[in-house]
């Protein structure tokens, strides 16, 4: 985790796009392999819980770095400049991703498709490898050993 370089591939993607693509892809899987009968009320009342609680730490996530003043552009990594440890930070070290898988897992809920639940394995080892590790290498090239207490403290996901 030294070596501070972006491979050309690294954070190139926005993570709102990588949602947006495993949102299709737990569709069409839906569409090869059906859906489990669930009433339609626990459809939506599980899709609507896990989707707020998805929105609440991506906003969180959000508001904290607002407060901060630095930049939540998760393509231009190079744009932060402060570390927050802080609130949200607290529990999770990526709470706009977190925030994004959940509102993957609301989705699979309300389609009621367990086989498009495998794609937030895919989300979270895409996100982690692509745009989590290269955001580490440039913190703890910015930040030194703050990050490294940081990392201590809290986990990445939850």
């Amino acid at each position: 985790m030294s070596d501070s370089r972006i491979h050309p591939l690294d954070t190139r993607i926005p993570p709102v796009v990588v949602l947006l693509l495993h949102l299709i892809l737990s569709w069409g899987l839906v569409q090869l392999f059906g859906r489990v009968e669930l009433g339609e009320g626990i459809r939506l009342c599980g899709a609507f819980l896990l989707s707020s609680v998805g929105v609440g730490v991506a906003l969180a996530g959000v508001i904290a770095f607002r407060r901060h003043k630095t930049s939540v552009d998760p393509v231009h990594i190079d744009k932060a400049s402060t570390l927050v440890t802080s609130g949200i930070y607290r529990i999770t070290r990526n709470p706009m991703y977190l925030g994004f898988l959940c509102l993957l897992l609301a989705f699979n809920w309300y389609l009621a498709a367990p086989v498009g639940m495998l794609t937030a394995l895919s989300f979270i080892a895409y996100l982690t490898r692509f745009q989590i590790k290269p955001e580490e290498r440039f913190l703890l090239n910015s930040y030194g050993q703050a990050y490294r207490d940081f990392l201590t403290t809290t986990r990445r996901w939850l």
